[in-house]
């Protein structure tokens, strides 16, 4: 399946905003972890000798003021007493004979609750506090934003190669007429320099090419027309039709040249509706074909979008081919409504169907001069339709498909 550089930068940067993502959510959870490993092993010191101390001393206040040193806060209060009782989270639980102490979370800071002997004592650990993760999150959420922006940056210095596919998509076609101004001096603009210079080039090249071959056509209609009005004047019946096939054939080759030239120009077909009769009996006009050698049946007679000359040249091929290379000198069309079928009663082709699809192939000597299928199926192509073959029961058969 092809993929596009564009999705695979934005999985790219989608795996390292995942990972990202997760490495920090394990992070806070490493934290969060390691403070309350912290928390339960203070508490085990303290819990220790707690409540040896409170079945010891025999001054409680003193003994209150101690505990301020190492950061544990007597509750006073009755109320706040039982609210943080009723209400926090029992973490820790220590049970000795001297009574049983208690570790508790509340609104994020930890609790020491000691019952010994009928006495409760409840401590606010001061020294601990839930971690503030605010600075973390301020970390990350700027490490986002500049992946965001590092994305986009990258996206908009890429997106000239969307340009390019889409100008070589046409260059594919054929068209010549590309838009590759992009601005800038990166890669992707000097890229974009060089094919529209190569595709300038081509164009110069092609230019020349058509300029030259006209100007060969022009030069060679002049004297094939004058031969072959000199030829009308033999006398010799056999000679003078010799010579006038020998013109005709050049002539031929001539109208075929300019018919390829056309579509290599690279202007598009003048595609209209047409009734496939039309089409038929106008390329039976230009083969100046008779009548008899052809059988015509319609079991319909669609309307197809065509160039009206290009396609009756294609279709006078076909019908050329089909009469030149049956046993007996006929052919057969058969009109369907997304086909035309031409039948002539022959020999199977020799080699690969294909390979007559090439220009200037032949299989006899003096048979032609190899255009007529290449120029069929490249007439065809422009239309967007279809060139088919088969041979059975001694019968070549042609076909050309609309859709």
């Amino acid at each position: 399946m092809k993929k596009s550089i564009f999705i695979s930068i934005t999985f790219i940067f989608l795996i390292a905003f995942v990972g990202m993502a997760a490495s920090f959510y394990l992070f806070i959870i490493y934290e969060k972890k390691s403070s309350l490993y912290s928390i339960e092993k203070r508490f085990d010191f303290v819990s220790q000798t707690l409540l040896w101390q409170l079945k010891t001393t025999q001054n409680p206040n003193k003994l209150v003021k101690e505990l301020k040193s190492i950061e544990l806060e007597s509750i006073t209060y009755p109320k706040e007493a039982i609210k943080i009782l009723k209400n926090s989270k029992k973490i820790q639980k220590r049970v000795t004979p001297f009574g049983q102490i208690w570790l508790l979370k509340y609104k994020g800071s930890y609790y020491i609750f000691i019952q010994s002997f009928g006495n409760s004592l409840l401590l606010k650990d001061i020294s601990q506090k839930d971690t503030n993760y605010t600075l973390y999150i301020i970390i990350f959420g700027f490490i986002a934003v500049l992946l965001l922006f590092a994305y986009i940056a990258i996206i908009i210095k890429l997106r000239p190669l969307k340009i390019i596919q889409k100008e070589l998509k046409k260059f594919s076609k054929g068209e010549l007429n590309l838009n590759l101004d992009i601005k800038g001096s990166s890669e992707i603009a000097e890229v974009a320099q060089t094919l529209k210079n190569a595709i300038d080039s081509l164009k110069n090249i092609m230019n020349s090419r058509k300029l030259l071959l006209r100007n060969i056509m022009h030069e060679l209609k002049t004297p094939i027309t004058k031969g072959r009005i000199t030829a009308e004047m033999i006398d010799d019946e056999k000679q003078k039709q010799r010579l006038i096939n020998i013109f005709e054939r050049l002539n031929s080759l001539i109208n075929e040249l300019a018919a390829i030239e056309t579509m290599d120009s690279g202007i598009k077909p003048d595609l209209k509706l047409l009734k496939t009769n039309q089409l038929i009996e106008e390329a039976i006009n230009l083969g100046m074909f008779d009548n008899s050698t052809i059988e015509v049946a319609y079991h319909q007679n669609p309307k197809i979008k065509a160039d009206y000359r290009l396609l009756s040249i294609a279709i006078k091929n076909l019908i050329e081919n089909g009469i030149k290379y049956s046993l007996d000198g006929k052919i057969k069309i058969v009109v369907f409504e997304n086909k035309i079928i031409f039948i002539n009663k022959g020999n199977k082709l020799k080699k690969d169907f294909r390979f007559y699809l090439e220009p200037f192939t032949k299989e006899r000597q003096n048979s032609g001069f190899g255009l007529g299928l290449y120029l069929v199926d490249a007439i065809l192509k422009l239309h967007h339709f279809k060139l088919s073959y088969t041979h059975k029961d001694d019968l070549n058969t042609f076909t050309i498909i609309f859709n």
